[in-house]
């Protein structure tokens, strides 16, 4: 029985503070989420397998000028995450985004915190990573929605590979 209270009384304080929060919501956030699949390339394909899962987080930093109104571009900052078993990746990346009215495309540099199999454990480093993606977005029930497969790439081969993301956007 205490319990049951305890979890009415959790409910109701939530309910407290979100339901205020989401009537505000009027602005976006500019922040997207994403996750799905990863298809390894290099060494970590061989050792782990070709499907591996990721996911990630960009934020949108500041909209670029255009005289075009049909095409709009930003800069955004994102952090993914990919890996399977002994491989792993967390590129943290400076993305240039550009929109058409039926896709958009983005292109990113940064660093990645890679860790790899070695055949004495396991190497962690820190290494240019890049990525280059091509993305489509569905409006669904109100909801910003969309899809995208992106190439992430890095300085070690291990890493690289193919992502296919479903994702939302606040």
């Amino acid at each position: 029985m205490k319990s049951m209270v305890k979890i009415g009384i959790a409910a109701a304080l939530s309910a407290v503070l979100v339901v205020p929060a989401m009537a505000d919501y009027e602005k976006p956030m500019n922040i997207s989420v994403r996750a799905g699949w990863f298809l390894a390339q290099g060494d970590g394909k061989k050792v782990e397998g070709q499907n591996w899962f990721t996911m990630g987080a960009e934020l949108k930093l500041k909209d670029i000028p255009s005289n075009n109104p049909d095409y709009l571009a930003h800069w955004s900052l994102s952090v993914d995450y990919y890996g399977k078993g002994s491989f792993a990746n967390v590129p943290v990346l400076y993305n240039y985004v550009g929109r058409h009215p039926d896709f958009y495309y983005s292109v990113g540099a940064g660093v990645g915190f890679g860790k790899r199999a070695t055949i004495g454990g396991t190497d962690s480093s820190m290494d240019f990573n890049y990525q280059l993606s091509i993305g489509k977005d569905f409006n669904f029930s109100g909801r910003a929605l969309f899809a995208e497969f992106r190439y992430f790439g890095s300085n070690r081969d291990a890493l690289n590979g193919f992502s296919l993301v479903g994702g939302i956007r606040f």
